[in-house]
């Protein structure tokens, strides 16, 4: 097999060029039909600063005793914490609220779900892609759903303590694993929702940064309140020993008038040390109470917006021209390979076809005639 010098290879692809050309063209026409194909994808992004949580000496105070004594409801510093955001968005209970939130509005004024709408080709624009690929991939899907298959079994549904999801409510929450995404950093949050529609993009952001918040906010409140019952618990006890030893100093007092000694006085020096010590363990449990309820009186907001969400008219998929451009590419390289290759491939398989077409001899025939 005799080698190509670069002269004679830049000749071979001249000869060759309307070869290349074709191959071009038809890549060209397989970037246009993936271009036609694709969805039209809107990107909204929305950034906010999460909040943190306040610290000062009476709060850190509060915090290790709580930590100390009952760790299992000591859970408020985390639950402020913006690394367990994306956390919450993600949990399926959560993914499952989001998609029953209105999205758009129908023709008659009512509120469309996600669900509804991912579901339903009355609110959704016509797509070809979509329409080639719901009758020939997804066919049998379309075909359970037409026939009224599209629940959960039965004996499953009737176990609340369980989390069950229908087709419809799988396929909306696909979309919400593919289409969202929430990146914390070390100061701010970035919240990217992306759908086929500039409208449902913004409207599903807002929902999201909606639900976070008011999830956020009821957790947060529901520790603070498992925390105050415990120290209020405690506050009973420690007021139950207070009035037992109060007690037991009276009576004290009442023997010390009948018989005066000093065995008595010493005891009476001893209850009046551990009286003294449970009044201060229980003056301490009143401050912290009262700093608990500081706690709850906090009317700080989760996060506070940096950017608002907005309605994104300039789509940001699919990139035609990085599309097409990387079809032309592909198409004019894809055709000078085979113009280098087929001749060879001709000789070793002996092809009627490429012999005809690609044949290295009958080339340099025509070049010595």
């Amino acid at each position: 097999m005799q080698e190509f010098d670069v002269t004679d290879l830049i000749r071979l692809l001249w000869k060759r060029k309307s070869f290349i050309l074709k191959t071009t063209l038809i890549c060209l026409c397989l970037g246009v039909l993936v271009v036609l194909l694709s969805h039209k994808q809107y990107t909204s992004v929305s950034t906010f600063i999460p909040q943190k949580p306040r610290t000062n000496s009476d709060q850190r105070a509060l915090d290790a005793y709580l930590q100390k004594e009952n760790p299992n409801i000591y859970e408020t510093n985390e639950i402020l914490n913006a690394n367990l955001y994306p956390q919450v968005v993600e949990n399926i209970s959560f993914r499952k609220k989001i998609i029953y939130m209105p999205v758009c509005e129908g023709h008659n004024g009512e509120k469309i779900s996600l669900v509804e709408y991912l579901s339903s080709n009355k609110y959704r624009p016509f797509h070809l892609g979509q329409w080639i690929r719901k009758y020939t991939i997804d066919l049998p899907a379309t075909i359970r759903m037409a026939n009224g298959e599209d629940t959960v079994n039965e004996n499953t549904g009737k176990d609340t303590s369980l989390i069950t999801l229908s087709r419809r409510e799988k396929q909306a929450i696909d979309m919400l694993q593919k289409g969202v995404t929430l990146w914390i950093g070390e100061d701010n949050a970035l919240l990217n929702v992306t759908t086929e529609d500039p409208l449902i993009t913004a409207r599903l952001a807002q929902n999201i940064l909606s639900l976070l918040k008011e999830e956020v906010t009821n957790y947060r409140s529901t520790k603070i309140e498992e925390q105050w019952l415990f120290l209020k618990r405690q506050e009973r006890v420690a007021m139950q020993e207070l009035e037992a030893k109060q007690k037991e100093m009276t009576e004290l007092q009442t023997k010390q008038r009948i018989l005066s000694t000093g065995n008595i006085e010493i005891q009476k020096s001893c209850l009046l040390a551990e009286y003294q010590s449970l009044y201060a363990n229980y003056q301490s449990l009143n401050r912290r109470l009262e700093r608990l309820e500081l706690k709850t009186q906090d009317n700080t907001p989760v996060f506070t917006m940096l950017e608002e969400v907005y309605v994104p008219y300039q789509t940001s998929a699919p990139r035609r021209g990085i599309i097409i451009t990387a079809f032309v590419a592909l198409g004019l390289f894809l055709g000078m390979v085979l113009v280098i290759t087929l001749p060879y491939i001709a000789e070793v398989t002996r092809s009627k076809f490429l012999m005809r077409h690609f044949s290295v001899k009958r080339d340099r025939e025509k070049d010595v005639e």
